[in-house]
Formats: C-alpha cells, sequence, structure tokens
C-alpha cells in the first residue's frame, strides 16, 4: 500500500511531503508538547483554584464559630464573679446581680448572635435559678433541662455544643450551646452554666457566589455539607432543603467517604468539582465538608482559547510552508526527470544520451555522473556483446550437447550437439524442457535424479535408448548454477556420447572373463598337483623342495583369488549374477564371517569387536554375497591397521534401515581418494598401502553388490579422526528387483 502510495505521488509529491515533514514535525512536537503542558498547566491551576476557594470558605467557618465561642467565653469570665455571689440562694442577691449584669449581659448578646434576630441565651447559678435571661418568663425561675446537666457535669464542666439548625422564615443557621462558667479561682470551679443560641449568617455568606473579581470561579455553585453528606448550606435554596443529602456523584462521595484526604478535585458529567474537608470546633463540626463545582466549558474556558490559538498558527504556517515546498521541490525535480527519461532511453538501448549540465550543485553532479555512466555502459555493453559471441561460439563448438534451462524448467540455450543427441532444435529455445525429450528412458532419468538437483548438488548418470536405428549410450552430467547468494538460478545439463566407450569397456570385460576363464582350469590344476606333493603323496621332498612348493601354492592361490575377483566383476557388470533374494539375518552372517577371519586379526594381535543389540530385524538379499561384503571390508580394515590395532564391526537399525560400520585404526584414506577407491584396480599412491598387495577389486566389487541390494556405501573418517570407518546402509524390507 505505501509503495502504491509512493509510486501514485511520484517524486515531487514525494519531496514537498518530505518537506512538509521535515520543516512541520519539529512545530507540531513543540505544539503538541506545548499543548499538553499547558493543559496540564492550566487544568491544574483549575483545580488548584477551586480547592483553595473552597479551603478558603470553609476556613472563613472555622474562624467565625471558634472565635464567637471565645469571645462568649470570655464575657462569663467577667460574669463569673458576681453569678458565684448567687449561689447563696438569697432572692435580694438574686435581684441585685441580675441589675449589675445587664451590660454585660447585653453585650453576651451581641456576641451570641451580632444581627440580633436570635436572642435566646439564659444565665443559670449552680442551684438551677436563672439569673438572668433574653425570656423574662424565666427570671428567678428554678429550670431543669437536659443542656443544664450536660453542661454542669457533676461540677467538673462541660461544653456542649448541638447540632446546626435552620429558621427558614429568617433563612438563618443557628447553633445551641450550654457553657459552664468558671470562676478565676486557680482550679477554675464551676460557678453556673450558660444556655445560649448562636446564629450563624456566616454559612449563608459562605455559599453565596463570587464575586466578579475571582473570574476563574465564575458561576460555581457551593455546598457546605456535613460528614454524613447532608446540605447545611448551599447557594440554590428551592434545589436543596436544610438537611437533605446531596445527590451522591463520585466527587461528593469521595469527599465524603475518604478520611484519608483533606482535599481533592474531579471532572465528570460535564462538571468540575473541587473539594476541601477538615475539623473545625467541637464535637458538631467535626469533618464538615466545602464542595465546589463549575461547568466545565466555563472553568476550561481558557484550554479552549489555549487550543484555539495553538491550531490557527500550525494552519498558517502549513499555509506558508507549502508553497515554498512546491517551488522547491520543482527546482530539484526537472533536473532528475531529465535524467529519468535519459535513464529509460538507455534502457532501451539508445546509448547516445546525454545530459546539459546547467550547475555544479548536487544535481549538476548527478548528470555528470550520469554522462559518465552512459560512456561506461555503452562500451560495457559492447564488450559483453562481443563476449556473448564469443562464449557462444565455444558452446556450440562443444561436442558434448549442452543445454542450459532456467528455475522454471524452461530452455534458454541449446547447442548443434544437444540438437543432434536429443532430436531438438534452437526453435524449441523457452519451451518446459521435459517436454522437449521424446524418450521416456531419458526423461524417467532426469526425474530421478531431480531431488539431487533440487538439493543444489551435481548429479551424474548413464542412459541408454535408440536413437536412429543404433544403440546409444549417454552419459547426463546435471549440475545447477547458483547466484551470489547461493539460490539456484537453474541447470545445466551435459550429455556425453559414450556408447563407443560402454562398447570398449565391454570388449574388456569379455576378454577378462574369456582370459580369467580359461586360466582358472590349469590353475586349479596346479594348486592340486601342489598340494598333493606337499601332502606327501608322491613321495619324500626336502625342506627346501617343500618351502618352494608352499611358496608356489600360496601364489597360484593368490592368483586364482585375482582370477575369481576378475570373473565376479565381468559377471556383475555383465549382468550374468542373479541375487537371490531371501530373508536374512545381518547379525548371524556378521558373526559367522567375523570368526572366520578372526585368526587374520590374531596373527597381527589386533582387537576385533562386534558390537551390535542383541536382534536385529532380517533383510531381503543374497546370504553368500552380503557375507562377501563382510569379509572384504574387515578383511581390508585387518589388512592395513598396524600390529596391535583396532577393528570394530558395528551393526545398528536406523529407521527402516540397516546400518553397518567398520571402523580401522588404521592409517586412514585421504579425502581427496575416497571416491577412487572403488573403482577397478585402483591402488592408493601410499607405499605402505602397495606394500600390502592386492587386485584392486574387492571395495569395487563390495560397492556393486550393495548397490545390487538397494543401499549405499561410502567412507568416512574413524574414531576422533583417526583411522577409517567403511559405512553401508541396506534397507530393512526390499522389493522384487530385477537381475543385475
Amino acid at each position: 500500500m505505501i509503495e502504491r502510495l509512493r509510486l501514485r505521488m511520484g517524486l515531487r509529491g514525494q519531496l514537498v511531503l518530505l518537506f512538509l515533514l521535515v520543516s512541520l514535525i519539529p512545530l507540531l512536537v513543540v505544539s503538541f508538547l506545548g499543548y499538553r503542558f499547558g493543559v496540564s498547566a492550566l487544568e491544574k491551576t483549575i483545580y488548584n483554584n477551586l480547592v483553595q476557594f473552597a479551603e478558603e470558605k470553609l476556613h472563613q467557618a472555622d474562624r467565625s464559630i471558634p472565635e464567637r465561642l471565645a469571645a462568649i467565653e470570655a464575657r462569663l469570665q467577667k460574669m463569673s464573679a458576681m453569678i458565684a455571689e448567687t449561689n447563696d440562694s438569697k432572692p435580694p442577691t438574686l435581684a441585685r446581680v441580675y441589675l449589675e449584669l445587664q451590660d454585660d449581659f447585653n453585650q453576651l448578646k451581641k456576641d451570641a448572635c451580632p444581627d440580633g434576630q436570635i436572642n435566646q441565651i439564659t444565665v443559670t447559678n449552680l442551684n438551677q435559678r436563672v439569673i438572668i435571661a433574653t425570656d423574662e418568663r424565666l427570671r428567678f425561675e428554678e429550670i431543669h433541662e437536659k443542656w443544664w446537666d450536660r453542661a454542669y457535669n457533676n461540677g467538673f464542666g462541660y461544653k456542649w455544643i448541638g447540632d446546626i439548625e435552620y429558621d427558614i422564615d429568617r433563612q438563618l443557621h443557628y447553633m445551641p450551646i450550654a457553657l459552664p462558667i468558671r470562676d478565676e479561682t486557680p482550679g477554675s470551679k464551676v460557678v453556673g452554666v450558660l444556655s445560649a443560641v448562636i446564629s450563624l449568617p456566616e454559612l449563608s455568606e459562605l455559599v453565596k457566589p463570587p464575586t466578579k473579581k475571582n473570574e476563574d470561579t465564575q458561576d460555581a455553585e457551593i455546598f457546605l455539607l456535613d460528614e454524613f453528606g447532608r446540605v447545611i448550606a448551599c447557594r440554590s435554596a428551592e434545589q436543596y432543603d436544610f438537611l437533605d443529602h446531596i445527590e451522591m456523584n463520585n466527587a461528593a462521595m469521595q469527599a465524603i467517604i475518604d478520611d484519608s484526604k483533606s482535599y481533592g478535585y474531579a471532572k465528570e458529567e460535564g462538571k468540575v468539582y473541587g473539594y476541601w474537608k477538615q475539623n473545625i470546633g467541637g464535637q458538631s463540626l467535626k469533618n464538615w465538608t466545602v464542595l465546589v463545582s463549575q461547568p466545565e466549558f466555563v472553568a476550561f474556558q481558557e484550554i479552549i482559547k489555549f487550543t484555539n490559538r495553538v491550531l490557527t498558527f500550525t494552519i498558517i504556517s502549513c499555509l506558508v510552508v507549502v508553497p515554498i515546498a512546491l517551488a522547491v521541490s520543482q527546482r530539484i525535480v526537472t533536473p532528475i526527470m531529465q535524467v529519468a527519461r535519459a535513464a529509460r532511453a538507455v534502457g532501451q538501448g539508445e546509448f547516445d544520451q546525454e545530459i546539459p549540465v546547467t550547475s555544479h550543485d548536487e544535481v549538476g553532479i548527478l548528470a555528470e555522473a550520469f554522462n559518465s555512466m552512459q560512456h561506461n555502459l555503452k562500451d560495457a555493453v559492447e564488450k559483453l556483446t562481443e563476449e556473448e559471441k564469443k562464449m557462444t561460439a565455444i558452446v556450440n563448438s562443444l561436442t558434448e550437447g549442452l543445454i542450459l534451462v532456467d528455475s522454471g524448467n524452461r530452455v534458454l540455450h541449446i547447442n548443434p550437439a544437444a540438437e543432434y543427441l536429443l532430436n531438438v532444435s534452437a526453435d524449441d529455445i523457452g519451451k518446459d524442457f521435459t517436454q522437449l525429450i521424446q524418450n521416456e528412458a531419458l526423461i524417467r532419468t532426469l526425474k530421478e535424479n531431480q531431488l539431487q538437483i533440487s538439493l543444489n548438488k551435481p548429479v551424474t548418470s548413464d542412459v541408454t535408448f535408440n536413437h536412429n536405428d543404433e544403440k546409444l549410450v549417454l552419459r547426463v552430467f546435471a549440475s545447477p548454477f547458483l547466484d551470489e547468494s547461493g539460490s539456484a538460478l537453474g541447470t545445466v545439463y551435459v550429455f556425453d556420447d559414450i556408447t563407443r566407450e560402454k562398447e570398449i569397456d565391454q570388449m574388456k570385460s569379455d576378454f577378462i572373463s574369456l582370459v580369467s576363464h580359461e586360466l582358472r582350469t590349469p590353475l586349479t590344476s596346479i594348486i592340486g598337483f601342489v598340494s598333493f606333493i606337499l601332502d606327501g603323496r608322491a613321495g619324500q621332498i626336502n625342506e627346501k623342495q617343500q618351502n618352494s612348493l608352499a611358496r608356489v601354492q600360496r601364489q597360484s592361490k593368490r592368483l586364482a583369488a585375482l582370477i575369481n575377483n576378475l570373473l565376479d566383476i565381468s559377471r556383475i557388470e555383465s549382468g550374468r549374477i542373479q541375487m537371490r533374494e531371501e530373508p536374512i539375518s545381518p547379525l548371524e552372517i556378521a558373526t559367522q564371517r567375523l570368526e572366520e577371519i578372526r585368526p587374520q586379526a590374531d596373527e597381527k594381535s589386533i582387537q576385533l569387536n562386534l558390537i551390535a543389540p542383541d536382534s536385529l530385524p532380517r533383510i531381503i538379499g543374497d546370504e553368500e554375497r552380503i557375507g562377501q561384503v563382510f569379509t572384504n571390508l574387515i578383511g581390508n580394515a585387518i589388512k592395513f591397521t598396524p600390529n596391535n590395532g583396532q577393528v570394530v564391526l558395528k551393526l545398528t537399525v536406523d529407521g527402516a534401515l540397516l546400518h553397518v560400520e567398520v571402523i580401522d585404526t588404521g592409517p586412514g584414506i585421504p579425502v581427496e581418494e575416497r571416491q577412487n577407491v572403488f573403482d577397478k584396480f585402483y591402488q592408493m599412491s601410499d607405499i605402505h598401502t602397495r606394500q600390502q598387495g592386492g587386485s584392486g577389486l574387492g571395495l569395487s566389487i563390495t560397492k556393486n553388490i550393495i548397490e545390487a541390494h538397494g543401499g549405499t556405501l561410502w567412507i568416512d573418517d574413524g574414531d576422533r579422526g583417526k583411522g577409517s570407518n567403511f559405512q553401508f546402509v541396506l534397507p530393512l524390507a526390499i522389493k522384487n528387483r530385477d537381475a543385475i
């Protein structure tokens, strides 16, 4: 998707976009960060203002009520001496004190109710006699009220403060109190009790809307709540009555329930909330909370203004940058388009294109580099064309047939020799290779080798078929050709006519078979007569004669073994040997052949070991020939292992295969000679190896027998890189096979 968009935009559009990104991204980042930090700072300021406003309101109540109580207590302290005189219960004393307390009592009324709307004050002595009261009907009367008992508290004195009340008619908050009156003695003895109702006009003032001077809290709603979430005072009397429970939004719940925090803020349902709570005054004033709410659009109007300014600045910047980007990109793109048109012409084979150099900047350097490249490319193409012609001439002059196919099996090149051998023509280039071949034997061979080719491994195989009424034998070499990364680009097939070589090899085999057969009969007679003489049946012979005849017997047997090997290899190659197919036990064959050859190992003090499980699956094959394989491999290992060495025969099962290893501690076989040791009559170049003698046919016969049974024979290093390890595998279940 991105690549398609790039192609559709073109270079000019990409340059404009790049210019915009390079120039605007820092600006946008700065604007975004400024916006984020600015909004964060403004929000924090707004929240802090709300919380600070709530704190100020609550502190107003915090200051007014304790100050009121302190003023009343101070006034009572002055009145305590005269009140103490009335405790003798004499009426003249009560009347005198009543008159003397008038001034202080009037001042006490002002301290309790500055507005004068509520005047409920009663002063009593310890005999529960009213000394002076706002209600004249109570003068000198004995009263029995709970507030008196609470404040007197058995002479210890207790400051009792009642719950906040609200007078709807007067729209005034008030609070009943009862205070013990103490004298000025060191023990502060209780001499009387005061009962009063304190008016609290400050609570109504507390929830009034803020003035214009405080614009940050305009349109704010203020609620004074008790510890249970009930409304003590609010701005809108129509919304809540006194002691109604406030509608519990999350902010109110957090303000009331969470005792761990004395302040906080929240934003929900289009409003912003701030609250403050603390203990103020006595029992009835604990855990009061001031909750301030404000519409979100009012609270954040400065943030909205700030956002609009940032957006306007960004848009103006874009409008300024776009024309500049278009002009700069046009200046850059024009010479690049000239280069592009010239490059397209060069791609079509027009190598005479040249771009005028009009500047000395990077674009001018690009034009000069293109002109230089064009000249070099023209020379390179001419040289490449010449080399291609030479290579084509060389390939076409090869006597071997050569066909080159790509990774899709389509023919890329056919030389004349391949045209003749396979009856194809150069007109078939571009067609599927396997569809061009008309010979089934060749097609079958190519398909069998397809797996090795897919693994990027070269393959060699021979195929015989009829060609123009004559029998033709081709050796097919198939080798993949790879790119620099090792990926296969295609396959090179080379077809070599080895018909004459096969005929000569067959004549040689026939000759060897004939000569070996003719030599075998007289040689058998020689061995028999020598054995007859050595056994003393022809008469007594001396020691010298016996040694000479024994030497003749050994060489004769060696010659007989050579002749037998020649006959075997000749029969295998000519297909005259039939491999029997019957169930056989590889473990029994290996054990038997190991014991037969053990005397040879004992002569050289070689340790001969067998490593195998207690039982092995049977295989289908020729018992005599498989035994010959074991004898040849173990015998070779003993022959080339020095005295006091070790030879190990190891049999294991690997999936559906029998895996056999013959490991020795001899000199080993160099890597470069390992593939040649299976050739007929091959002798290694090592002088020690040549001294051991041999015909060079044993491993060749072994390899043919293994392959005739559907197996594979190869060589690896011995234990810890020393010696040799001849290995072969045979299938545990072999189907009927043709004669070899």
